[in-house]
């Protein structure tokens, strides 16, 4: 967790909503890289928003950062308690990774079902990059302990920020006591009220499969945790 997500809002939606929600405005790299996806995993190239030169910027990067002790493997999850204390993430910067929603499964039936997680619109999440030494850009996604309504899915969930979290952790500083506060505490209460959670198709656990019938949704709409 979290493994797979989705990002499809429009890119100008995306950054008018973005400029209004963080009182700064927000401009994309340009080029044809960010696509609609239905089915984002590990490796594949992502959007993410950090501080450059002073402007807040869209920009691609790749999810995961290379793991030292085994070559192919990739670190795409960062937890928030610790990644300030692992040598994989030093120097890493904050940064914002976009997602309309992430996927998770639960297995309390007795069977694995992915589940999908939204909330009334994207989702800011907390995220950290640096270059690679090879030109490429990489980032992973922060995560904290789950807290309902999706406590019941999962025991670890995406660190989803409060648009005034999203500015501080931009801000924050390189490995600064901001950034570790914030990584390590779940998400408020205002963001956590509106996630809802419903079954999805179980083809998203085949990454080939990339399309919006993959949310039609299988089951019923959940806003509470499950019983």
């Amino acid at each position: 967790m979290c493994g797979r997500y989705i990002l499809f809002t429009a890119t100008e939606t995306l950054l008018t909503g973005l400029s209004d929600r963080l009182g700064e405005q927000v401009t994309a790299l340009p080029g044809d890289w960010l696509r609609p996806s239905w089915n984002i995993a590990p490796t594949h190239r992502i959007a993410v928003v950090r501080r450059f030169e002073g402007r807040l910027v869209l920009g691609p990067a790749a999810w995961g950062f290379p793991a030292p002790w085994k070559p192919g493997t990739v670190l795409f999850n960062a937890r928030g308690e610790t990644a300030f204390d692992k040598a994989s993430f030093r120097d890493a910067e904050p940064a914002l990774v976009l997602m309309d929603g992430w996927y998770e499964w639960n297995a309390d039936s007795g069977t694995k079902t992915p589940y999908l997680v939204t909330g009334d619109g994207p989702l800011i999440v907390a995220g950290l990059v640096k270059g690679d030494g090879e030109g490429e850009l990489r980032a992973t996604v922060v995560t904290t302990a789950s807290a309902d309504p999706v406590e019941w899915l999962h025991d670890r969930m995406p660190r989803v920020l409060s648009d005034d979290e999203a500015q501080a952790w931009l801000d924050g500083g390189e490995g600064g006591e901001v950034l570790r506060e914030a990584a390590s505490r779940v998400p408020g209460e205002a963001v956590r009220q509106v996630l809802t959670t419903r079954a999805v198709d179980r083809r998203v656990g085949n990454v080939a499969v990339n399309g919006p019938e993959l949310i039609g949704g299988t089951g019923e709409l959940r806003d509470t945790m499950g019983e």
